[in-house]
């Protein structure tokens, strides 16, 4: 079905610059955004009925939380296509606020967006559901380029993508990234499962064997790691 264009919640603005041409981003809710979600936080305190949600979307199609809320009603109601349409529908209302210079910024490794400020947490929360249900769905590939995009905005991992990054590094056919972020993120190399998944890149590599591979496209494989090279670089 074909979307509403909905105005954008949130705008991007720039903060300033930093060390090795980083320049940091951040959101901030339109005044009329501000408003609805006030209105949002009143249904969910007074009401347990996703028809609400439902009404709220319908009148103002871009409502990023309101969205979110219904792709995690339709997940655990298991309506999955209807919950990544929510998903994506978040995504592209988000999207709609960048700034103009942020996605060359991003696919650069020099965008930064602080995810202590609570503006920039809904683009953080839709991107993290989106590269989870990527690779849900079998595209290991995507799934690495969307993560590795999201742990270059904050380094500090606020999303705990590192958890989950190593093994699909190793689905999607990208084990040397992992000796990439060991090098350049040292605490990668303490978490769960770390060590087993390190080791079986390694052992790939000397024997010379491909890793489990997936048919994702190749565009966002390279993507995948252009965006793990420049977020090491920083």
């Amino acid at each position: 079905a074909e979307w509403p264009r909905p105005d954008a919640a949130y705008q991007q603005s720039v903060l300033g610059g930093g060390e090795g041409g980083q320049v940091l981003y951040t959101y901030q809710p339109t005044a009329r955004h501000a408003a609805l979600r006030r209105e949002l936080e009143m249904l969910v305190q007074h009401t347990a009925d996703p028809q609400a949600l439902f009404d709220l979307v319908r009148h103002e199609p871009g409502h990023v939380e309101a969205l979110l809320q219904l792709h995690a009603v339709a997940r655990q109601t298991g309506q999955r296509e209807r919950a990544v349409e929510h998903l994506e529908r978040a995504l592209y209302s988000l999207e709609l606020g960048f700034h103009p210079t942020f996605a060359q910024a991003w696919l650069r490794g020099e965008a930064r967006l602080d995810y202590d400020q609570p503006a920039n947490r809904p683009f953080f929360t839709a991107l993290h559901l989106h590269a989870a249900g990527l690779s849900q769905r079998g595209c290991p590939a995507a799934a690495l380029a969307a993560a590795t995009l999201l742990l270059s905005l904050d380094r500090s991992d606020p999303t705990s993508v590192l958890l989950w990054l190593d093994s699909l590094a190793l689905r999607a056919g990208r084990p040397h990234l992992l000796a990439e972020l060991e090098r350049d993120l040292p605490v990668a190399a303490s978490l769960p499962g770390w060590a087993f998944s390190a080791a079986l890149a390694a052992r790939l590599a000397a024997a010379e064997l491909p890793a489990p591979s997936d048919p994702s496209s190749a565009a966002a494989a390279s993507a995948a790691a252009a965006s793990a090279s420049a977020a090491a670089a920083s």
